[in-house]
């Protein structure tokens, strides 16, 4: 080694001094990976061996560009090492033969109350979420002085970041920290939950009744709420430490052992089912749009294009589809069905943009979803204006007659079920909230604008509409004529914002499948998402294909998930944590039974209507 890189290291060597010490002299720095093995390792020898100069030990490299790409930067040469290893200076030079002598990874492992109780090894059958924390603390302060931009020792995402719910919002730039504000975290909640339960509300609530209808919207809502803050105090009534866990690995290390994996693999189960069905709703809807777009783009290119939207209702079944089921179809509508051919073009777009490695991309539309709910919002506020109130309590011969209590009331507790599903990613975007002393306060104020959306749009439109109640479906969007000018717009909006929310959906899904039966560290291979995605994809179009009914699909997967994440899992769990530290007390039990015991009534009561 020359003279100038001798300077240099002894320079390195210097200021790194104090920094990497041994892994077991405090749990702060227990992920060093850069102490040397031991002090003869330090002894200096005669001559050169191995190309080393007599003066260093043989573990170090014979080169600068050689060293480790771990060690803390001088700022002599920061600009050498600010970008990653990798792009610098190419792949590692170390060899099997030429490897540096360095103690093994060996993480502490913190007790139930976070104190040392013993030491591990990697290879050792243990947890891996202490594993996964040390290195998290251990990067993070390799990665101190480095740009948050530069993708350099950022450890892998082993859950769904929390980057893909945020709302993109353009010029928006990332704080160093990966926090953001309150404001931001409270939009991601609510942007997350505004789904297709938006245009099943109005259906749902004819459901219940009126008065039952409103008493359920919003005893749902604080239910949801409730359970969801159960899950955000969870890690803390377990006096677990480091980066916040969801509940699937929760659950593993609160009961333990066999019953802590089963646990785990029914949570990450129902989980995957919320997203599977909401995936195979999303293919139902984005056949519905499509179709009813080619419908107007064929009727304009014929010059037969006009606009219904002035007074046009439909109350299926409806004069339009009796008179196209009677005639013969023409070359056009026998290519273009809404219920078999347009599902299958679907197929196409999807090939590609399903089985790509990084999702990132398509966060940049999930604001699309905040702009879709507003221009339907807008939409039926100004329909509701134009109708005005068609309310009956009293005569049950009139076509506007509203009972007050339906027996009915089941649809709409199991479409809220799922409209108020956020259980299962709840803890991964508040881990983001920069207050994390906030978080209640914040999800609280989510939850009232979910409920302050669902609730006008389901109310609004089921009492103005002018036509008998019966004819509202489980799309409201469908009882509207296809040429509605301004209905086509706001299809066209939503098919666009659905097509990119879709690979989303299959990314979580494989994500969480992935990690449970691969584990955190299992490496992206093109084959398994393949085989994935078909059978996904597979699912989403038979089911569109055969029953395209939205509102049946909703309200049993969000009686059977929410059966698991919102009503069982967040009070059985707080139920038990609060048991093995003795701070279990008789109304503890009686509150969280009767909430498990409704979430039991709701997805048994799904069976006694069709």
């Amino acid at each position: 080694m020359d003279d100038d890189a001798r300077a240099l290291f002894e320079e390195e060597k210097s200021s790194d001094n104090g920094k990497i010490q041994d892994e077991g002299t405090t749990e702060d720095e227990g992920a060093s990976t850069d102490a040397p093995e031991s002090d003869e390792s330090r002894v200096a020898t005669t001559g050169t061996t191995n190309g080393h100069p007599d003066d260093l030990p043989p573990s170090l490299p014979i080169d600068i560009s050689e060293r480790s790409p771990l060690l803390s930067t001088a700022a002599a040469v920061a600009g050498v090492y600010s970008s990653s290893w990798t792009n610098t200076v190419g792949p590692s030079p170390y060899t099997v033969d030429n490897k540096p002598k360095r103690r093994p990874f060996h993480p502490t492992v913190p007790g139930a109350r976070g104190s040392v109780s013993s030491l591990v090894r990697v290879g050792d059958d243990q947890d891996g979420d202490t594993h996964l924390y040390t290195r998290y603390r251990y990067y993070s302060r390799l990665r101190a002085p480095v740009d948050p931009g530069d993708p350099a020792l950022v450890i892998p995402d082993h859950v769904v970041p929390r980057d893909l719910f945020l709302p993109y919002i353009p010029g928006q730039k990332v704080d160093a920290d990966g926090k953001q504000s309150s404001p931001i975290t409270i939009i991601a909640i609510w942007n997350t939950m505004m789904g297709t339960s938006l245009m099943t509300m109005p259906w749902a609530f004819g459901q219940a009744g009126f008065l039952g209808g409103l008493l359920i919207m919003l005893l749902m809502a604080a239910l949801a709420l409730y359970t969801a803050i159960r899950l955000l105090s969870l890690q803390k009534i377990m006096a677990i430490e480091g980066p916040t866990i969801e509940l699937s690995r929760l659950c593993r290390q609160l009961f333990g052992g066999v019953a802590g994996k089963l646990t785990e693999g029914l949570s990450v189960s129902f989980s995957v089912l919320t997203l599977v069905g909401a995936q195979v709703v999303y293919w139902v809807l984005m056949s519905n749009f499509l179709f009813n777009t080619g419908e107007i783009i064929y009727d304009a290119v014929k010059g037969e294009l006009h606009n219904d939207s002035s007074s046009a209702l439909l109350c299926p079944p409806n004069d339009t589809t009796v008179k196209q089921l009677t005639e013969a179809p023409s070359t056009f509508h026998r290519w273009w069905q809404q219920d078999l051919t347009v599902p299958l073009y679907l197929i196409v777009p999807f090939i590609f943009i399903l089985n790509l490695r990084d999702a990132k991309i398509f966060t940049y539309f999930n604001s699309l979803g905040a702009i879709s709910v507003l221009v339907m919002y807008l939409f039926v506020i100004s329909k509701a204006a134009l109708w005005g109130i068609n309310l009956n309590f009293t005569d049950p011969t009139d076509d506007f007659y509203v009972p007050l209590f339906k027996n009915t009331f089941m649809c709409l507790t199991g479409t809220l079920s799922l409209a108020y599903f956020i259980h299962n990613c709840v803890v991964t975007i508040m881990q983001g909230n920069r207050n994390q002393e906030n978080n209640v306060r914040d999800l609280s104020i989510a939850y009232i604008l979910v409920a302050a959306t669902y609730i006008p749009i389901g109310v609004l439109f089921y009492s103005t509409f002018p036509l008998p109640k019966f004819c509202v479906v489980d799309n409201f969007l469908d009882n509207f004529p296809p040429h509605d000018i301004v209905l086509a717009v706001v299809r066209g909006f939503l098919f666009f914002q659905i097509l990119t929310v879709y690979p989303l959906l299959g990314f979580f899904i494989r994500n969480q499948l992935f990690t449970y039966f691969l584990g955190p560290n299992y490496e992206y291979e093109l084959w398994r998402v393949v085989i994935l995605n078909v059978c996904l994809v597979t699912l989403s179009v038979l089911v569109a294909i055969f029953y395209p009914n939205i509102g049946f699909i909703i309200r049993w997967v969000g009686a059977i998930s929410g059966l698991a994440y919102i009503f069982v899992l967040p009070c059985a769990t707080y139920m038990y944590a609060m048991y093995v530290y003795k701070k279990l007390y008789w109304y503890n039990v009686l509150i969280h039974g009767c909430i498990i015991l409704l979430g039991i009534v709701n997805f048994i009561s799904q069976f006694l209507t069709v």
